[in-house]
């Protein structure tokens, strides 16, 4: 079987350096999916949920912004500003993160493009990070979490 030699960076430290048979993305066009054998690429990241996949286990990892680039010899290496497992995730950290960038958003929303855009960017990373801390707490309690968060569209 081909693997891919994965490799996730961050300004502080190299998060993950592992082979894995896939890995997903989320970049400025969608989710991509790079397999053994992918065309090169280069990307930009944008926050999201980057789930890893070795043989029979898979990890999820909230990522921010950055950059991808997958090279003709099975390389994908990611530049990422963050990258966060679920276990170093606390949900009501977030949940409160989540309720100040929301606030900005409403505070700032008719007389400030900046500030609505910063803080609907820290929405974004905010609902990633919840979605992997969620799962992680499901699968490591192998039952689902009750609460739920929602973005203002009602939906996680």
């Amino acid at each position: 079987m081909s693997l891919l030699n994965f490799k996730l960076i961050t300004p502080e430290r190299v998060a993950f350096e592992k082979k894995v048979s896939q890995v997903t993305l989320p970049t400025m066009d969608g989710e991509i999916t790079i397999l053994p054998n992918h065309i090169p690429l280069v990307a930009e990241l944008v926050p999201g949920v980057a789930m890893l996949k070795e043989h029979n286990h898979s990890e999820d990892v909230a990522v921010s912004g950055g950059f991808i680039q997958v090279d003709a010899e099975g390389n994908v290496t990611v530049l990422a500003d963050t990258a966060e497992r679920g276990e170093d995730l606390n949900l009501k950290d977030i949940e409160e993160a989540k309720n100040r960038a929301e606030q900005v958003m409403r505070e700032s929303a008719r007389d400030n493009d900046e500030a609505f855009a910063r803080a609907a960017a820290e929405l974004e990373r905010e609902l990633a990070r919840y979605r992997v801390a969620r799962k992680y707490k499901a699968v490591k309690s192998s039952r689902p979490i009750e609460t739920e968060l929602t973005d203002d569209t009602g939906t996680v």
